[in-house]
């Protein structure tokens, strides 16, 4: 921690602190507190700061960095790839695996006041790695429509199986409703969830009708989640 405080504190007043660069090697690093070693020329260096965090959880043993040196402070710039190899590649995947899409187009209906598949349409579905955060932001979108009722509508959410289970609620879900009157309305409903297990997740579109014995139709849908 000494070792830390020392990198981190700022220079006495006076003319501006020289700039330089180096490059050392990983040898250990805590993705969860962002704790390190780091080898460069010849010494192990403690506990340095990273300037680049979006590539903190790529930070792996016998990674080479780059490190900005600032009069007394060192801090770690990011990895040094070469464009095309793997560690490059890992950089890209790990926004492009984060945000995970899929669509049905079809058309569908139910009519059971419960969570569950259309007839004859089942999905949309993705699976997506959840991180320490437990965070997930899911967007569900659909047209949906109804030939009218007393009280007709319908909703269209989603559960998680995987690292977590969680069944679809009304709470989290796209909703349309009216009384006396048909209608059809396209939108899209953005959900923040939280408070899962770091792991794998596959979340489902479920849908229920807003009244039993009262079917609507559902087209075009979509589900997207950003894992957070």
């Amino acid at each position: 921690m000494d070792d830390l405080v020392s990198l981190l504190a700022r220079p006495e007043p006076g003319p501006a602190q020289p700039v330089g660069y180096r490059q050392g090697v990983i040898i250990s690093y805590n993705q969860t507190t962002g704790a390190n070693q780091v080898l460069v020329g010849g010494t192990t260096v403690t506990d340095l700061p990273l300037l680049n965090t979006s590539e903190a959880l790529l930070l792996t043993p016998g990674a080479v960095v780059g490190i900005l040196t600032a009069g007394p402070s060192w801090f770690i710039i990011g990895r040094v790839t070469v464009p095309g190899s793997e560690q490059a590649l890992s950089a890209l995947r790990m926004v492009s695996d984060r945000m995970l899409a899929d669509e049905v187009p079809g058309q569908g209906t139910r009519a059971q006041a419960t969570f569950g598949d259309l007839n004859d349409q089942v999905g949309p579905s993705v699976t997506a790695t959840i991180s320490r955060s437990g965070m997930a932001l899911v967007l569900v979108g659909a047209t949906i429509t109804t030939a009218g009722a007393i009280y007709s509508g319908g909703l269209m959410g989603f559960d998680i199986t995987g690292a977590t289970t969680r069944g679809a609620s009304v709470a989290d879900s796209l909703e349309f409703s009216m009384s006396s009157e048909a209608f059809s309305a396209s939108a899209t409903r953005s959900i923040l969830v939280t408070g899962l297990n770091a792991g794998e997740h596959t979340f489902t579109a479920r849908y229920r009708s807003a009244a039993s014995g009262t079917p609507f139709t559902c087209e075009n849908r979509n589900l997207v989640v950003f894992a957070l």
